[in-house]
């Protein structure tokens, strides 16, 4: 598994912005706002990133693999260990192993792309896992039935909404988990730990919202690429870049019509 390194604020004026609102007690939404603003250059440099691509790419994939007769030897083929698809735990192992196969060696992989690979895993868990009632008693043949599902128009674009979402919510509190805890406590603007939860409850839902225009094409893509037979590596970083574009511009959107 990854490991990411703790990131400290970037020093730019968008930044400061964020602190001196933590620091004035800004409301919840202004601070969930301010903070997707400051964060759009980190989310700039997304694009390209091949860690977050394959990681893409592997969710195209699974899918179509689960509804295929081979379903193990597609696995294989996509870089998952053997027995990967015996529960959704090992199948959730076996994906973050195949993106650090493909990724192994390179010099260019990023924070952003360990980013991707936990978001991934965590949207994979959550649909399959409430699909099956279970994380943990979810047999091979449940994991496999629930990961076909996700080949439809309509489930793939949920799936794309709940990965982006969750990418851009872990991109924003990487970078502001380091200043946080300093406005926590008695005295100051979040002076409790519910006040805390508060705000990382509202910006994920401010991720949520925004991540919408994600789900709105990706399911019509992922269905007409699938037809065509051109779903690739390639392909999928253009999603991706274009994914991470729109969620920029929805961001900027809803922080202009806030005020």
């Amino acid at each position: 598994m990854g490991h990411i390194r703790l990131a400290r604020l970037p020093v730019t004026k968008r930044w400061d912005q964020v602190v001196e609102l933590l620091r004035v007690g800004g409301s919840i939404g202004q601070l969930a706002a301010a903070t997707a603003h400051a964060a759009e250059t980190e989310l700039q440099s997304a694009k390209g990133d091949k860690a977050l691509a394959y990681t893409v790419w592997l969710l195209t994939q699974l899918p179509l693999a689960a509804r295929s007769q081979h379903f193990r030897e597609r696995l294989a083929e996509l870089g998952f260990e053997p027995d990967s698809e015996r529960s959704l735990l090992t199948l959730v192992a076996g994906f973050s192993l195949a993106v650090d196969r493909n990724i192994a060696g390179q010099s260019d992989h990023t924070d952003l792309g360990e980013l991707a690979r936990q978001a991934a895993a965590e949207s994979l868990s959550s649909f399959v896992g409430s699909a099956t009632q279970s994380l943990f008693g979810a047999t091979a043949d449940d994991v496999q039935r629930e990961l076909g599902r996700l080949a439809s128009k309509e489930r793939f674009a949920r799936l794309a909404r709940d990965f982006f979402a969750r990418l851009t919510q872990k991109t924003l509190e990487y970078y502001i988990s380091r200043e946080l805890p300093n406005h926590v406590g008695p005295g100051k603007s979040l002076q409790t730990i519910d006040r805390q939860i508060d705000f990382r409850v509202a910006l994920e839902r401010h991720c949520r919202e925004a991540a919408q225009i994600v789900e709105e094409f990706a399911g019509g893509w992922y269905s007409k690429s699938n037809f065509l037979g051109t779903l690739t590596p390639t392909t999928a970083q253009g999603f991706a870049d274009y994914a991470l574009k729109k969620l920029r511009d929805e961001l900027r959107k809803r922080r202009s019509s806030n005020g």
